[in-house]
């Protein structure tokens, strides 16, 4: 059991039973402050992406837009995030459209690819990267 909680300038002490656990940096696991941290940090790259669809709900990413632009957009967000320690896990990513939408792209080829039905309109053919960040 947590038993107290000293707060200094430059760092937190976390007492439990006869441990002192030294916390110097960043947001606590469960801290709700990380979360939003997070999302501000996320959100000026989310906002400078051409694509015409941009969704973010905290470390997922939906795009959506012609396929040369999702993939550029897609590019842009693997070389902010290197600069700020995020990294694109490629293994969570998903690729929607039609089955015969040519994919010429090789980071996108290597999503999962979710085809989507006839059902959907074929007017207006998207593509969607949903993208784990971490």
């Amino acid at each position: 059991m947590l038993t107290a909680i000293q707060h200094t300038v430059s760092h937190l002490f976390l007492f439990f039973g006869s441990y002192t656990v030294l916390s110097q940096e960043g947001a606590q696991q469960g801290d709700p402050i990380g979360s939003l941290l997070f999302c501000n940090t996320l959100h000026p790259t989310l906002s400078s992406l051409q694509a015409e669809l941009k969704l973010g709900c905290m470390d997922d990413v939906t795009l959506g837009g012609p396929v040369e632009m999702v993939a550029s957009d897609v590019a842009e967000i693997i070389r902010i995030g290197a600069e700020i320690g995020l990294s694109l896990n490629v293994s969570k990513c998903e690729l929607i459209g039609h089955s015969n939408l040519p994919i010429n792209d090789h980071l996108l080829q290597s999503f999962t690819r979710v085809p989507i039905d006839d059902t959907w309109s074929t007017s207006f053919s998207w593509i969607s990267a949903r993208q784990g960040m971490g």
